[in-house]
């Protein structure tokens, strides 16, 4: 079972002492928990601009407190729990007047931001709904899919054709959270399928991929309010004069949120982060090993990344492969 992340706080001190992280980074790495646990350190009566704020300036004074710590006394979260609310104070009373223009600019920023979020969420859900969340089954194959995946082609042009017809089904089974009706045509009438037997396989396994879609669209939603706060700093760093102390706690937040905005977009270009099943589930529901699931979605990469459709060459070569 995996440590909760506020958890991660008490095995700061240790990793420090190995050597794995420096003074800097473990400042950094208790600012971004107390950040993304608020509730815990009763810090949700302050906006997340606030909070914001209050972290990115309390980051040299986390450095300080980690100087200070006494691992004898109690673990690290515990120390941070009950420091929190005496540097919250001390911020406050020396917290002055926003910059002069932030009020003006932030709204438009914001505005767009939100209405950009509305627009997509709203579009996500009036257009495809979410089916209905389930786990994944291991049921017997259909009838037809049995017999794509186990008749042998007894001549070369006859094996490549098969070749194709099951690298085709995986593609789309791969794929099955961004599959619409008419492409379910396409495959079916391609592999000699029925449209329904296929579309009833891409719904069961839309069920098992409806968490996962929940936490990519978290994680785009995170992505733009990274980026609102980038736009919002840019504005506000261009109203400021350079080398003043507004302008480098300015220019501080907008590395920050421009360095999360990138790891956000690093992260949903990963493959962890694509709505798609694994090979060995699809091997499951193909009663097929899972090294041949990974060499038809080979097969068919290859032939996306040279824009042809599947080519004979390649084909026969897999075939033979297959064998």
């Amino acid at each position: 079972m995996e440590k909760r992340e506020v958890e991660i706080l008490d095995l700061i001190p240790a990793r420090c002492e190995k050597g794995e992280l420096s003074k800097k980074e473990a400042a950094m790495k208790i600012m971004e928990v107390v950040y993304t646990n608020p509730g815990r350190f009763n810090l949700l009566d302050m906006d997340e601009d606030e909070r914001s704020d209050f972290l990115l300036e309390m980051i040299p004074k986390f450095e300080g407190l980690m100087d200070r710590y006494d691992k004898s006394l109690g673990p690290l979260g515990a120390y941070i729990y009950f420091s929190i609310p005496g540097m919250r104070l001390s911020w406050s009373k020396k917290r002055l007047e926003s910059e002069a223009g932030d009020r003006a600019a932030a709204p438009s920023v914001k505005g767009i931001y939100e209405a950009s979020i509305a627009r997509k969420t709203l579009a996500v859900y009036e257009s495809r709904g979410l089916p209905e969340k389930r786990p994944l089954e291991k049921d017997e194959p259909p009838l037809v899919f049995k017999r794509i995946f186990s008749r042998p082609g007894r001549k070369l042009e006859t094996r490549e054709n098969l070749f194709k017809q099951r690298a085709a089904l995986v593609l789309a089974l791969k794929s099955a959270w961004y599959m619409d009706d008419e492409k379910i045509k396409r495959v079916s009438g391609y592999c000699g399928c029925s449209s329904q037997c296929v579309a009833e396989t891409l719904e069961k396994i839309k069920g098992s991929l409806v968490e996962k879609s929940e936490q990519r669209e978290r994680l785009e939603q995170m992505r733009s309010k990274a980026w609102y706060f980038v736009c919002k700093y840019r504005e506000r760093l261009a109203a400021l004069e350079p080398g003043t102390e507004a302008w480098k706690k300015t220019k501080k937040k907008l590395d920050y949120q421009l360095s999360s905005w990138k790891n956000k977009n690093r992260l949903l270009q990963g493959c962890r982060m694509t709505v798609s099943p694994k090979n060995k589930d699809l091997a499951k529901i193909l009663s097929v090993k899972p090294y041949r699931i990974s060499a038809y979605l080979k097969y068919a990469k290859k032939a996306a990344e040279s824009e042809e459709s599947f080519c004979a060459s390649d084909s026969s070569e897999a075939a033979a492969g297959e064998r």
